[in-house]
């Protein structure tokens, strides 16, 4: 726990919104990205930041987690990780489709990056504080949209009934 002399001078610290380094009291600006910066009022907000920083996902990192996590339906998952593999896993489809018209590569590319894509699915709804079978929603025609909105929605910044946040 921080003592109140410890936190009184964390608000005083200046920190970037964008990549959370400490600069100079009385900046408009950081040093670094040369983004708009201002006082940080609580440490929790301190934490988000350093965590945007230091673990930020990337297209390889992304497929890196999902597909070591491939039958792993517990915790959670960023909208940078699901979406970022989404993205691969459509472009592997279609570039098999490209590669075989007949479509047999492509259906052996969906069934192998079938459990990867529920297991990622399944924790980035974990991450709206959902359940992963809120994906057979989709059965339905109607489904599918509300599927959309809550994968693409902003997960909770708290922990929730599936963890702590990524």
């Amino acid at each position: 726990m921080l003592s109140g002399t410890i936190f009184r001078e964390l608000e005083r610290k200046m920190f970037c919104s964008q990549c959370g380094k400490e600069n100079p009291e009385g900046v408009n600006f950081c040093g670094s990205c040369g983004a708009k910066i201002g006082t940080l009022g609580t440490l929790s907000h301190i934490k988000t930041s350093a965590n945007l920083t230091n673990e930020q996902m990337t297209f390889g990192k992304s497929i890196s987690t999902c597909l070591a996590k491939y039958v792993d339906f517990s915790g959670r998952a960023s909208r940078p990780e699901y979406w970022w593999f989404y993205l691969f896993t459509a472009l592997l489809n279609w570039g098999s489709l490209l590669v075989d018209q007949s479509g047999a590569i492509s259906l052996i590319v969906g069934l192998v990056l079938m459990l990867p894509s529920l297991s990622a699915a399944t924790r980035r709804l974990h991450d709206t504080n959902r359940s992963g079978w809120w994906m057979l929603i989709s059965c339905t025609i109607i489904g599918i949209i509300p599927l959309i909105i809550w994968l693409a929605g902003k997960g909770n910044e708290q922990p929730n009934n599936y963890g702590s946040p990524v």
